[in-house]
């Protein structure tokens, strides 16, 4: 019999070549796929660290006719009691039995809340803002910080 076909010696060799270029393979994109993970965990951890001194405090609501030409309104006054400017604030208010959410308003990125800065955000909030319709909880966070979020359990009466 004679058979032709590929020395060992030589398929050694190819079986290396294929198992270190399948390696290189792996190890760029594990590197590659490491390095991305560890970008978007430090660039988390920066905006909490940033945000710990961030404080909000709600002092005022208001729900109803605010002016003549305004109808219907929910007026949130709060302050920035923290370390950090914020901006982009969305609200909650639990109305009656309704859930209104608003995530624009108040001070943007380009003119934030500064520091020991008070601001009102007023939201046209249709007929969720009824007259004798009663808000009983208000929640306001910044966009910059989520987590400075501040909530205030009232009992205000739209009129």
């Amino acid at each position: 019999m004679n058979s032709k076909g590929v020395s060992p010696l030589i398929a050694t060799v190819l079986l290396i070549a294929f198992t270190l270029s399948i390696s290189g393979l792996i190890g760029g994109w594990l590197s590659g796929m490491t390095k991305t993970q560890t970008e978007s965990l430090e660039k988390s951890s920066m905006e909490t660290m940033n945000c710990t001194g961030s404080v909000i405090s709600i002092f005022n609501v208001v729900c109803g006719n605010t002016t003549a030409d305004s109808p219907n309104k929910l007026v949130i006054a709060i302050s920035n009691e923290g370390n950090n400017a914020l901006y982009g604030f969305s609200s909650f208010a639990q109305i009656g039995t309704l859930q209104y959410i608003n995530n624009t308003g108040g001070p943007t990125l380009e003119t934030p809340l500064y520091p020991g800065e008070h601001v009102i955000l007023e939201y046209g909030c249709g007929n969720s803002c009824e007259d004798g319709k009663i808000i009983s909880k208000v929640r306001v966070s910044p966009t910059n910080c989520p987590t400075a979020w501040a909530e205030k359990l009232l009992q205000v009466t739209c009129v």
